[in-house]
This record gives C-alpha cells, sequence and structure tokens, in this order.
C-alpha cells in the first residue's frame, strides 16, 4: 500500500502520458449506461446496482453516459463518464493499465487524479484491490469457492474492517451478507421463486394501515389534528416517520409560505413507525432499488414506492379516527417527501377530490 501511495501522489504529472499510452491501445469505443463496468467482485450487486447496458448510440446529453474503449483482447482500457447535470461534459476519466496479473486503474477529474486502484489476479481470479484516493486508502481480498466469488474482506480508512459472504447455488448468486463487528446485514437475497412485487406491496400497504395509527396513538398534540404526513426522504426506501400538526399550526406556517403548511419537517410532532416487522420489507426496498438501477426508466422503484405510501395514505383518509386521536373536521393523511418536491402529486393522489378542492378554496394550495 506504501508503494501505491508514492504513485498516487506522482498521478498529477501523469494523467497526459497514461490517456496517451491508454487510448492508443482503443479498438473500439461503445457507450455505456451509468455505473459502466467494474472488474472488482461484487462491487455491484454489494450496493444494489447493476452493471452498465452497452447502448447503440450515444442518448441524449440530458443523460448520464460512459463512452468504454476496448483494447485488441475486448479488456476496457479508457473509461469517460459524460454528466447529464452538465449537458453532456465529460467530466472524469479512467486509464487502465494491464501487466501480466497486475491492472492498475487510474481515474482523474479536471482537478487531476482522484483514486489509484492496484488490482492482482491469480489463475484469472482476481485476489485482492488496493485503493488510494484524495481522502483515504482501502484494501480488499477475494476468496473463491469453485470459481465463484465466496468471501470479501474489506478494510477502508476511517471505517471498521467488514466481511462479505456470497452463497450460491445453481441458480447463480443467492446471498450476499456483510459482517461488520458483530452486526450482520443482508445486502441481498435473491427473492424466493414465485414472488410477486407488486402483491409484496399490497401485503406492505395493509401491514402500514395498523402500523400508522399505533404509531399515532402516543402522539401529544395540543388540540386537534389538521393533517398528518407520512414524511419520507426516498419513496424507494419505505423509510417514514408520522408528522401531525394543528389547524393553526398550519396557519402559522403558511402565512410564512403557502408549502409550509404541508412541510412534515416543520411539525412540532412526529413519531417513529417501526417497519422492521413488516412483512417482507427487506426483500421488497431491496427489488426498488434494484428497479431504480435499471436505466430504462431510473426512477421505477422509486414510483412504486411513492404509489404505495400513497395507496395507505389515501385509505387512512377514509378510517374513522376517533379512537386514536382528536382530528378537525378537514383532517387529512397525506405522503410527502421532506423537499416536498412530490407534494403536488401526493396529495393529488392521496385526498379525496371534494376534500383536495376545499383545501385549495381556502388557500392552503
Amino acid at each position: 500500500m506504501v508503494d501505491l501511495a508514492g504513485r498516487f501522489a506522482q498521478l498529477a504529472g501523469e494523467y497526459e502520458s497514461r490517456k496517451r499510452v491508454a487510448t492508443s491501445l482503443v479498438g473500439r469505443w461503445e457507450w455505456y449506461t451509468w455505473p459502466g463496468l467494474d472488474l472488482r467482485p461484487l462491487h455491484f450487486e454489494r450496493d444494489l446496482l447493476k452493471a452498465g447496458r452497452r447502448l447503440d448510440v450515444r442518448p441524449p446529453v440530458d443523460r448520464d453516459v460512459l463512452r468504454i474503449g476496448f483494447d485488441a483482447e475486448g479488456r476496457a482500457v479508457v473509461t469517460e463518464e459524460y454528466s447529464g447535470f452538465l449537458h453532456g461534459r465529460l467530466y472524469y476519466e479512467t486509464f487502465v493499465h494491464y501487466d501480466g496479473e497486475v491492472v492498475e486503474a487510474a481515474h482523474f477529474d479536471t482537478d487531476g487524479p482522484i483514486f489509484l486502484h492496484e488490482y492482482r489476479f491469480e489463475d484469472g481470479l482476481m485476489r485482492s484491490a488496493g485503493m488510494v484516493a484524495r481522502h483515504g486508502s482501502g484494501r480488499e481480498s477475494y476468496t473463491y469457492t469453485g470459481g465463484r466469488i465466496s468471501r470479501v474482506e474489506i478494510e477502508h480508512d476511517g471505517r471498521a474492517a467488514s466481511v462479505l459472504t456470497a452463497e450460491h447455488d445453481e441458480g447463480g448468486l443467492a446471498r450476499v451478507v456483510e459482517v461488520t463487528g458483530r452486526r450482520s446485514e443482508v445486502r441481498y437475497q435473491r427473492p424466493p421463486a414465485g414472488f410477486d412485487l407488486a402483491a409484496a406491496c399490497r401485503a406492505l400497504e395493509d401491514a402500514f394501515l395498523t402500523l400508522i395509527p399505533d404509531a399515532l396513538a402516543g402522539l401529544e398534540i395540543d388540540g386537534s389534528a389538521a393533517c398528518v404526513a407520512l414524511g419520507y426522504v426516498r419513496s424507494d426506501a419505505l423509510s417514514f416517520e408520522v408528522y401531525a400538526a394543528t389547524e393553526d399550526e398550519r396557519v402559522a406556517l403558511a402565512a410564512a409560505d403557502a408549502q409550509a403548511a404541508w412541510s412534515p419537517a416543520d411539525f412540532e410532532a412526529g413519531a417513529d413507525v417501526n417497519l422492521d416487522d413488516a412483512p417482507s420489507v427487506r426483500l421488497v426496498r431491496q427489488e426498488l432499488a434494484l428497479l431504480n438501477a435499471d436505466d430504462v426508466d431510473a426512477a421505477a422503484g422509486s414510483e412504486v414506492g411513492r404509489r404505495l405510501l400513497c395507496a395507505v395514505a389515501a385509505r387512512l383518509n377514509q378510517r374513522d379516527w376517533s379512537d386514536t386521536l382528536p382530528v378537525a373536521d378537514d383532517f387529512v393523511v397525506y405522503a410527502v417527501d421532506l423537499e416536498l418536491a412530490d407534494l403536488e402529486r401526493n396529495l393529488a393522489d392521496c385526498l379525496p377530490p371534494g376534500r383536495l378542492a376545499r383545501l385549495r378554496e381556502r388557500g392552503l394550495l
């Protein structure tokens, strides 16, 4: 690692030479969706990502895209990353050098080197990855069983060491578990045969109808609740808190900003909802994340999650709340992200049309 750190320190003066050498080896260029390709075992699976997909042509400039140069042996030697946010501008470059069973990848942006990786192979299988970057370093070691990755030992600066174990069967990768100290977490588990995501979402919806009122039953608010919000950061995570506001509180918030009357982050009363025991919640979250990883519709999983939470809110609007908490005449339940980006369409999905119209008449929308 010391030698790799020293080589990283020299990278700033090697950009032109590394680019020239790597580019000279390119036999063909191909366009790929984000996040492209990576040689490291389980690099994508551990974070519920999918390797990039080859494209026939470059997509519009508002899409993130990678251009990868392959050498005569079909190995990626140059990767160029273009930003949709920056209207198609090149912002990252990676140059890969192959020297027998040692492979070196140097990654740059316009400010200079970002990282240097060294991969060591034996008999065609990567055995270790040494990594040095601007703000730290790390190392991974790989173990195989029957030619398939079975164990990844991970060490990174500032983080506790961890171990990934991968289980395979005749169907391929079945499960990935990460152990850090005494903590164990399933990072990926293949859905059981016959798993139906839509049916699992409906089961979660039913479970939330019980869990949310239970969380609200112990809520202390100063008066009758005018609204309850299911506030989330990412809808695909299906993780949210419940917030409640009185009419006086909402009027005071609206006086400063009309949208603030709907902002759960500004409400005084809130409670956690324990979702860990909800049926298949981890598996559904995983599958929604993998839907998001599909470049065909990168927001597909988020949209499924959003609709699920809105469906829960819509059903809660039909509930009799008299046994749970005092509510105002025009009491409403809605789901919304904490930044209110989904507010307008969520309200339309959560609230009965008549109640939504009355809120507009009152100037609350």
